[in-house]
């Protein structure tokens, strides 16, 4: 028998959105969240949380999470009555938020172990949630949870996954944020010239990237933050009457909603985890808040040749679980928290790929090239950035390890794998020339790693089922949409695809650019520490309080370099006079001075896939005219400092 080693074109890695994990009381008319008697330990400064009840999200108690995957998660209760649990552990109220430290299965219920301990005091009988109370897992640390996982005690039948089931894209390679041990080391008076004391300091997770050619603009969301979405009107859906019931808040993961007297449908099908919510807001928000104009040009109805300083708040999610009460009222729970606020009664409407363009499906037409129901979205910079979870595995074969094989087999592949929790982007760079595709280059940090470690449990095997993105994740043409790289899609955008404008003058000969920028994140840690064993079947290791646990955005910064060969002086005198290229005149709907990178793929239809970067307030800081040695044509690399910078693409992502 040959010896088998790990090998890399039996890698896999794949990423998802991070959500919360909202937990109301009563959902499904039987969930509510305990706090388990006897399990309040104020030595340890530890609480135990369980569940009972519940549908989709916690079926019999057992919430629909890998095993150990919520360690280092934040959680929060909010609208807490005082009859079991007390206010003082209500968020609103108090303050208080916890970190689970623990995450198992107990008794056939979930058991969060969460510090510091409750306020409320459990240690003579179980207090259970009442009427109205909810309980909020945080979305940073936390992927979406996959609703179609199953747990099982054995960890080789056990099939356990989150929701990072999505194409990272045209990569080649990838630099992980492996773990790092900070190791102090003193030397001490008196005991020689040889290190004394050896103590392991902060777990690092940092320093992880990846270059991608383009094909289409996904991850220009998780480097700008934001994203409205404007949806074909084709979209075809029964359950147009249903309406938020009560208001979304920034950043939350789930909403309530009404409307019909049966549950929504999509196509005369019931809505289902899977489908896709459009929440159609009409209203605006602003996307820049700096612009010294009136200017009040909306997007979609304003494009990327116009000023744009409003988009209308129209956002898509994908469902992670849909809970109808029979009464067309009940809760959805979606894979990415929103990123604006929507007043109730606002309408909503769903979707669902199909193979074609039928009912509304986004759709790309293998002869023309052309868009069927496109799906075009506006990405800009605002508060916060999103965070994301990346799965990577590893086999030794191209067998699955958790289908029927034992420890050692013959057809065992031993396959290790790992979640990267809590990803932001601290750094992009965009660049394109004349002889290659569109290329981004991403750098970003982990704070938390997940490990499946059921190799060193008493009946081995693998926990956590991974995806194998075109064996069984995207292995038709509806889920190649859902993980985006819908067929015929993946050809990036390529230098030929390409054209550029600067303050409003079509260029004919640039050679190449190169766009940076900065998100400014940086992880802090913070004192949290917890008296808890560390096993060796532990996902995340001292329960996470050696790692980051948080990852806060700063200032960003953009630049753009541009190379370009010389047939006019115009950039050089803009340039020396210091001119702010910024259009000031609040009766124009278009700016002649904005910058244009657009790029769009081939073919003869009409609407095709595009990408358009758009930077309009800017400086040209250099703009230098060298004698050339080889007396050939002037070359100028052109520095621009943009303000801000927003992205228009056409696809069909639904999200991104």
């Amino acid at each position: 028998m040959p010896s088998r080693v790990y090998k890399g074109d039996l890698t896999e890695v794949t990423f998802g959105h991070e959500s919360g994990i909202d937990l109301p009381h009563n959902y499904a008319s039987s969930f509510l969240f305990r706090a388990k008697t006897g399990t309040r330990d104020l030595d340890k400064d530890t609480s135990i949380i369980t569940f009972s009840g519940g549908a989709g999200i916690v079926v019999s108690g057992v919430l629909k999470a890998p095993i150990g995957m919520l360690v280092g998660s934040k959680i929060a209760f909010t609208n807490l009555q005082g009859t079991n649990f007390l206010t003082a552990d209500d968020y609103m109220k108090s303050g208080r938020t916890f970190t689970i430290i623990k995450h198992a299965v107990v008794g056939g219920a979930t058991e969060l172990t969460i510090t510091p301990a409750l306020k409320t005091d459990h240690s003579g009988g179980n207090k259970d949630s009442v009427a109205n109370e909810f309980m909020r897992i945080l979305p940073f640390s936390t992927p979406s949870i996959d609703t179609g996982m199953t747990y099982n005690t054995s960890a080789l039948v056990s099939k356990e996954r989150s929701l990072t089931d999505q194409f990272v894209g045209l990569v080649s390679t990838v630099t992980l944020p492996e773990t790092k041990v900070d190791l102090k080391r003193y030397h001490v008076v008196g005991l020689g010239r040889d290190v004394a004391v050896q103590v392991p300091g902060r777990f690092l997770n940092l320093d992880g990237s990846f270059e991608c050619n383009i094909h289409n603009a996904r991850w220009l969301y998780y480097c700008l933050g934001n994203e409205a979405t404007n949806v074909s009107a084709a979209t075809k859906e029964t359950g147009g009457a249903s309406f938020i019931s009560a208001a979304i808040e920034v950043g939350d993961s789930s909403f309530t909603y009404s409307g019909g007297s049966s549950a929504p449908t999509f196509d005369s099908v019931t809505v289902a985890a899977g489908d896709y919510v459009i929440i159609a807001d009409s209203n605006t928000t602003d996307i820049k808040v700096h612009r010294e104009t009136a200017s009040d040009g909306t997007w979609p109805a304003q494009g990327a040749n116009s000023i744009i300083s409003k988009a209308t708040k129209q956002e898509v999610r994908r469902i992670v679980h849909i809970q109808d009460t029979g009464s067309g009222a009940g809760r959805i729970w979606v894979d990415d928290p929103f990123n604006f606020a929507h007043a109730s009664t606002t309408s909503i409407k769903f979707n669902r790929f199909q193979t074609d363009s039928s009912n509304g499906s986004p759709h790309l037409t293998p002869s023309t090239g052309s868009l069927v129901n496109p799906v075009e979205r506006l990405i800009f910079s605002r508060t916060t950035v999103p965070s994301f979870a990346m799965e990577v595995s590893v086999r030794r074969t191209d067998a699955d390890s958790d289908e029927g094989t034992f420890d050692g087999g013959v057809s065992d592949s031993k396959q290790l794998t790992r979640v990267f929790r809590g990803c932001k982007v601290k750094n992009f760079s965009m660049v394109a020339d004349t002889d290659a595709a569109l290329r981004l280059s991403v750098d970003f940090d982990s704070t938390l790693v997940y490990t499946d470690t059921g190799r060193l449990e008493g009946t081995k095997g693998d926990r956590y089922d991974t995806h194998r993105l075109f064996e069984d994740t995207a292995n038709n043409e509806v889920k190649r949409k859902e993980a985006g790289i819908a067929k015929r899609t993946q050809k990036p955008f390529m230098f030929y695809n390409g054209t550029i404008q600067v303050a409003g003058v079509q260029l004919g000969q640039v050679v190449s650019f190169t766009l940076n920028g900065s998100t400014g994140v940086q992880q802090y840690y913070t004192i949290n520490g917890a008296h808890i064993a560390d096993a060796e079947t532990d996902q995340v290791p001292f329960a996470g309080t050696r790692n980051a646990s948080l990852a806060v955005e700063g200032k960003t910064e953009y630049d753009l370099e541009m190379e370009i060969i010389v047939d006019d002086p115009v950039f050089y005198h803009r340039m020396r006079r210091g001119i702010d290229n910024f259009d000031e005149d609040t009766s124009d709907t278009t700016d002649a001075d904005m910058i244009r990178l657009s790029f769009t793929k081939q073919g003869t239809g009409s609407t095709r896939e595009s990408l358009d970067i758009v930077i309009d307030d800017y400086y040209i800081t250099e703009a230098p005219l060298p004698i050339p040695e080889d007396k050939g044509p002037l070359r100028s690399v052109m520095k621009i400092m943009p303000k801000s910078m927003h992205v228009i693409a056409k696809d069909t992502l639904l999200h991104s």
